[in-house]
């Protein structure tokens, strides 16, 4: 079986290197938001077929994810793209996947992006940190604003997040931030880290969102919570001195 390559088949290989793992509504989203969803599985399904991505689907009603396969190797690295082929699938799958959907927000916005890192790719853009955030993005608007971002699913203790927020608080040497975003996927999960903010006594700004908020419409026009205070406010929005 053979397929011919378009244009937008290569920019789902390269992306699909660049993110590791891409689920199917991922993909279309980012590429073929006017196609139907059927149309979509099926062009995937005949790229994965041939080698150029590899597919995983956990059972046979769950969405497909899709990684840069064997064959699309070659491709993305002509684009000067670093291009692993994945072996196996990582244990925390659905993290990876959520620190991906902020990354699609954030890239499809309408703000200009400079750059977004994840955490699997920080180590390649010489990142010396003890504290390895999910991901850290900057935007120009026109000046360039920088942002680290944590994806909160609930698995790891408020304890262990405040640990990172205290390093944050530190400082990170040679990397200026305006502030913390914690995407999370439960509401009572923003109430809770609110609290335990004050109790903390940081000075840092951290604001926190839930994940299906984000997921809706422009990132940066997402109400955000400053956890200091339990104010509402954009990702943009100009801090008001404390």
């Amino acid at each position: 079986m053979k397929a011919r390559l378009t244009e937008r088949d290569l920019q789902v290989l390269v992306k699909c290197a660049i993110c590791r793992w891409l689920t199917t509504g991922q993909i279309q989203r980012l590429y073929f938001p006017k196609a139907t969803l059927n149309a979509v599985q099926k062009r995937l399904r005949k790229l994965s077929d041939v080698g150029y991505l590899r597919s995983y689907r956990e059972h046979p009603t769950a969405e497909a994810v899709h990684a840069l396969g064997p064959k699309g190797k070659p491709l993305v690295e002509e684009k000067g793209v670093e291009a692993i082929v994945v072996a196996e699938i990582p244990q925390q799958l659905p993290h990876l996947l959520g620190v991906n959907k902020i990354r699609i927000a954030v890239e499809n916005s309408s703000t200009q992006v400079a750059y977004f890192f994840a955490y699997w790719q920080l180590s390649d853009v010489g990142w010396s940190h003890a504290v390895i955030p999910d991901a850290v993005f900057a935007v120009r608007t026109p000046e360039r604003r920088t942002f680290v971002t944590e994806y909160d699913r609930s698995t790891e203790t408020l304890t262990k997040l405040l640990q990172k927020l205290r390093s944050y608080d530190r400082g990170l040497t040679g990397f200026p931030f305006e502030a913390v975003l914690i995407v999370t996927e439960r509401p009572r999960q923003v109430e809770l880290l609110s609290r335990e903010m004050r109790r903390s006594n940081l000075s840092l700004s951290v604001l926190a969102a839930r994940l299906a908020d984000i997921d809706q419409g422009d990132f940066f026009e997402s109400e955000f919570v400053e956890l200091r205070d339990s104010t509402k406010r954009k990702v943009l929005a100009e801090r008001e001195a404390v």
